[in-house]
């Protein structure tokens, strides 16, 4: 985790700084760290993470949060919201060195780094404007997550957007009772894409949801999915677990 070693730089995944006329929806910025944990040393890995998050938690470290995310493949995920990208330049892990001294953080750090061959680093935006979030709505309780990732072409950013909007509306026209939010790629990200989350307590309750919304959406779902369907040049579905072991978020007491 050398990323979040040196200061959570450039913290999901989860391209292109919301260069798709998206100033009007002033989107909030994620900064998205993501180690690539080998197999074989997630049990080591699993250790190490909650460490981490336990020496900021008995140091009662401010100025830094994360929301932790595991995924089916093996990557572990950390999420931290920023409000603009000068926050890049500081180092939000200083403190923690501060607390625990050089020797004990750097040989946790080092030993996180140990657990995988790879990871990445990028900045991705939440969509309110493009987000379904029904009167009632929540996801309290509902840590799994499927995440779904549309990719297309930047000359068709404009139409893109449209088709997701168009998306929104019929879920509102409908009443639809679940849920999602939309993510848009970064920079960071080779491709743009949106990132469509849906919650739910696990895949069954997801399944579950969407079997009910096929339903109340109908045949009118069918031009209005594909318009969406056509602008899109690669797909990715992939399967996750919020982990509140995992996560930190600064004592407010």
């Amino acid at each position: 985790m050398k990323t979040l070693k040196k200061g959570l730089v450039f913290l999901f995944s989860m391209v292109l700084a919301v260069n798709f006329a998206n100033a009007q929806d002033t989107p909030t910025m994620y900064v998205v760290h993501t180690d690539n944990v080998n197999f074989n040393m997630i049990p080591q890995y699993e250790q190490l993470a909650k460490s981490l998050k336990e020496n900021f938690d008995k140091h009662k470290i401010e100025g830094v949060s994360w929301t932790s995310i595991t995924v089916e493949d093996g990557r572990y995920v950390y999420v931290s919201p920023i409000k603009n990208m000068a926050e890049l330049d500081e180092n939000p892990m200083a403190a923690i060195f501060d607390k625990m001294g050089n020797e004990a953080a750097n040989k946790l750090f080092n030993d996180m780094d140990e657990c995988y061959d790879s990871h990445s680093d990028a900045i991705v935006y939440h969509l309110t404007s493009l987000s379904y979030h029904p009167e009632g709505f929540s996801t309290d309780g509902k840590n799994h997550r499927e995440y779904h990732f549309l990719y297309y072409a930047p000359k068709d950013a404009k139409a893109m957007k449209e088709a997701m909007a168009e998306v929104k509306n019929l879920f509102k026209a409908k009443g639809v009772k679940n849920g999602y939010d939309v993510f848009h790629s970064g920079f960071g990200s080779d491709e743009s894409y949106y990132m469509v989350s849906i919650a739910g307590t696990d895949d069954i309750a997801i399944a579950k949801g969407g079997k009910e919304n096929d339903e109340l959406l109908g045949d009118e779902k069918d031009a209005i999915f594909f318009n969406v369907i056509k602008l899109t040049t690669k797909y990715d579905q992939v399967e996750g677990e919020i982990r509140p072991d995992l996560s930190y978020y600064p004592s407010k007491g």
